[in-house]
């Protein structure tokens, strides 16, 4: 699922982190979220990446965390927050995996 944010300011730290917590190493290529350039506007998209059958290093929120790791080391917590729990209600209220739909932060403008 792929969110338009026009405040991100593309330091990745978030794949960075995103890693750690699937695999305790720091390695943004198996991250399951993704930052974007966008052509043209502010900011990037983030993409976040979901399971299914090639990719088991879906986005899960960090179940096992109070806060997930993107968004404790995201200077625009409150922007990803929005985000990943409008990803897990979209999947949990359809009961599979999102579309990927370009979507904007929505109420955070």
């Amino acid at each position: 699922m792929k969110f338009d944010m026009p405040t991100c300011g593309g330091c990745r730290t978030c794949e960075v982190a995103c890693s750690y917590h699937h695999t305790g190493e720091f390695a943004p290529s198996i991250s399951s979220i993704k930052i974007l350039d966008k052509e043209d506007g502010a900011g990037y998209y983030v993409l976040f990446l979901e399971n299914n059958e090639e990719r088991e290093r879906g986005c899960d929120g960090c179940v096992n965390l109070d806060v997930p790791l993107c968004v404790e080391f995201c200077k625009k917590a409150e922007e990803l927050t929005e985000m990943v729990k409008e990803l897990h209600e979209k999947v949990s209220s359809k009961g599979r995996e999102a579309e990927m739909d370009i979507m904007p932060s929505q109420g955070l403008r």
